[in-house]
Formats: C-alpha cells, structure tokens, sequence
C-alpha cells in the first residue's frame, strides 16, 4: 500500500511534465526488472557542481522502487588535486596517464567523490552502498597509458546483491589486475562495461552540460549513430572527451539490443529523460536503415498499413494505396513511415506515423530528418487536437488553422504558391475512418 501511494504522489509531481499515460508506460517498462533499469554514469563535474539536483533525482526515483546503477568519475576534482600536488600529468587521446602518484591521488578523490554521493543519499533515507575497486577484471590497456586498465571481466554479483536489498550501488571506475594492482579506468569506459553486463533499460551519462552541442552551441537532441557518426567524427568542434565518449557509446550500442539508447542529460533533467518521450538532452540511438520507396510491394503495403493504423488508431481506406502517386519512408524495423505526394512539384507530407512502442527512441526524428534532406519544400495538415502539433509548431516556417485542420509548411515563401497549397491540404479527402 505505501509503495502504491509513492508511485500515485510520484505520477501526480511528474504529471507537469507529460501525460499521466505516457509516464506510467514508462514506469511500468521500467520496473520488470529491478537490476536491469539503468547504469547511470555520474560526471565529475556533476559532483563537485550540481550534487543537489543529482540527489534529489536519484531519490526521486528511489521513492518508486527504481534502482539505477550509478558509476561516476572525478576528474576535475583530481586534476585540481594534482595542481596542488605539483604531480604532472597529461593526456592521450581523451584519457589521463596514470602514473604510480597519479594512481594514489585518483584513489583518494575517487573514495571521497564516492563517499560525497553515498553519504548525500543516505541523508535522504536512501540505502547506498560504496563499491571501489570490486567488480572490474583488467589487463593493463597500454603502456603509453600507465595504470589504466582495460576490462576484461565485470562481476555484477555484488551489484545484483545490493540492489534485491533495496539499495543503490555507487561504483567508483577503478579495479585490479590478476596480480592485484590497483588500476585507474576511465569512466565512460566503465559505464559501459557495466551496460554490456547487465543490458539494462537505460543507459545515462550525467554531465554538467547536459548533452552534445554542435560548432554553434545548439544542443544536437538526436544522434543517429548509422547516419551521423562518420560526420560528428570528422567535426572540429568535438572536443577529445566527447569523441571518446561517442567512440564507446557506439562500441555498446554495437552490442546490445537494435532498440537500446544512451541518454546524455543534465541532473535536474533526469526524470524528464527517463519519463517523457520528448526527453531532455541528447539521445544517442544505433539507428535503423530507412529506405525510400516508389511502390510497395504486398507485403510492404500491410507493413505501411499496420503502423499507420497502430499510430493513428483507426483504419485505413482500402484504396490508399491506388490513389495518387507516393513515395515511402520506411524505417528497417517496420515502426515508423512517412508518406509523401507531390502537388505542383511541391512536397505534400500525407502521412508521419511512428507507433507508439517506439516513441521516445529517437527514430521519429531520424525519419523527419531524412524527408527534410531531400526535400526543401514541404507542406502538411494534422487536426488541431493532435498532440503532435506543439513539435510541428518547433519545426515549421508558419501555419495556419482551418476548421477542424492546422496546416504547415517549411520553405513555401510564395503567397499565391503558398495559398495554392493550403486550399489543396485542406480538400484532402479522409483516408482513416475511425469507430464512434
């Protein structure tokens, strides 16, 4: 009964943020497994900066019966030390040289970074435990590195333990050698050796910024590793540290399951990315193959049909297909589609469909994204209730309601041009009937 009225309480406070439903189908994805939730890597500048909110987050899931994993890091807080020290120190490729003395400073603020998160959240009643050095089986990774270990074997067995006892494991990226030398392990790298152990739902990184940023410091919300990789890679303004992070996120992703996502977000934005299927920061997913067609085949036809009919809750005119000539947008995992015609050598978008299992993922953007790189002129109408229409209003040039429907476009700046094609979307016939 008490754990019912924090779940209640819990969905009222995060009901601001979106619909009770929308929450509530990812509470209950979430909690059908207790230990495979979510391995969240903790920044160190989060630590040293922003403690409270990442507090007051992780209680908050605590407070409905969630348990994330959580790795964090320390960095800024070491690389401070070592000024003071007046202990050298350098870098290769994004990771730091650890040398014999940087190895006995990385244990110190690792342990106190560690105790800081532990001790927060006990002060809040949540059952914490340290875990330093336990769980991760190294081999050196390189000499030019030093006491850097490369993880050969993760033993989640204490992590499982911790979590069916109500608790929340917090793990410092450190582990030993089969002749028991303690090794300095970046981070990220840690995370997600942990991620490729537990496959869990979610996969967070906690920064103080809160996700990618591109050359002109605006937040890139969605990566698409199969279509945008190659070219973040090639990009100046990534930073070594990100690449690095992007580097492995990619090598995970590789690995699990074709739906699984890594999450870059702030503290205070935790819940929001966890819960809503807008998020909050920059979702990083593998992709999916998206083909562009001119005709469908049978089956292809049902395939289309299917997900519009899931999307939009209704059925499909049986000589949809036959009328007018149509291009397909179809993602290789058969849950997102977008139709398009042409009107006067315009682009009329008739159909954007994603279903509703796959929301949150990333791959309606993906799909969007791909119409508009082949398309510079594009005009639509959705009715004014749909709960869509708040993302075309981000994304358009203008719109305009009529009656029942609200008409947008992007790139139409002629006005007879553009008159021409809002008279034509709204005489658009019906195509799905639904039930009374």
């Amino acid at each position: 009964m008490k754990k019912s009225y924090k779940k209640d309480t819990i969905l009222k406070l995060l009901s601001g943020m979106s619909s009770e439903k929308e929450i509530r189908k990812y509470l209950d994805r979430f909690s059908s497994d207790d230990y495979r939730f979510a391995v969240i890597k903790v920044g160190g500048a989060v630590i040293q900066s922003d403690l409270e909110n990442l507090v007051s987050s992780l209680t908050f899931l605590n407070e409905v019966g969630l348990r994330p994993i959580i790795v964090h890091g320390g960095g800024p807080k070491l690389s401070e030390e070592l000024h003071k020290r007046k202990i050298e120190f350098s870098f290769v490729n994004g990771q730091r040289v650890t040398t014999k003395e940087v190895l006995e400073v990385a244990f110190e603020i690792f342990s106190g970074e560690n105790k800081k998160i532990v001790s927060a959240l006990k002060d809040k009643e949540v059952h914490a435990m340290p875990i330093i050095g336990d769980i991760f089986d190294c081999d050196i990774e390189n000499t030019e590195l030093g006491l850097v270990g490369d993880i050969k074997n993760t033993d989640s067995s204490k992590i499982k333990d911790i979590i069916s006892s109500g608790g929340i494991p917090v793990i410092a990226p450190m582990g030993y050698t089969k002749d028991n030398q303690l090794v300095n392990i970046n981070g990220d790298k840690a995370t997600l050796a942990l991620a490729k152990e537990i496959i869990p739902d979610k996969v967070i990184f906690l920064s103080d910024v809160g996700g990618v940023f591109d050359g002109n410091d605006n937040l890139i919300s969605n990566i698409n590793i199969k279509d945008d990789y190659e070219n973040l890679m090639s990009q100046d303004w990534l930073h070594s540290g990100m690449k690095l992070k992007l580097q492995q996120i990619k090598l995970l992703l590789d690995s699990l399951p074709s739906n699984s996502s890594v999450s870059i977000t702030k503290p205070l934005h935790l819940n929001r990315e966890l819960f809503t299927d807008a998020g909050f920061g920059t979702l990083v997913k593998a992709g999916h193959q998206i083909d562009k067609l001119t005709s469908l085949n049978k089956k292809q036809e049902e395939t289309v049909t299917s997900i519009l009919e899931s999307s939009f809750k209704g059925t499909l005119n049986n000589d949809y297909f036959k009328n007018g000539l149509k291009e397909f947008y179809l993602s290789s995992c058969n849950r997102a589609s977008i139709v398009t015609t042409k009107y006067k050598n315009i682009t009329y978008m008739d159909k954007f469909a994603v279903i509703n299992s796959a929301r949150g993922e990333g791959l309606g953007n993906a799909m969007w994204n791909r119409m508009l790189s082949e398309h510079n002129k594009i005009f639509w109408r959705s009715r004014s209730r749909n709960a869509i229409n708040n993302f075309y209003k981000d994304v358009c040039d203008g719109f305009q309601k009529y009656d029942e429907w609200s008409i947008f476009w992007i790139g139409i700046d002629d006005l007879d041009q553009l008159t021409a094609c809002i008279d034509f979307a709204v005489k658009q016939p019906a195509t799905i009937s639904y039930e009374n």
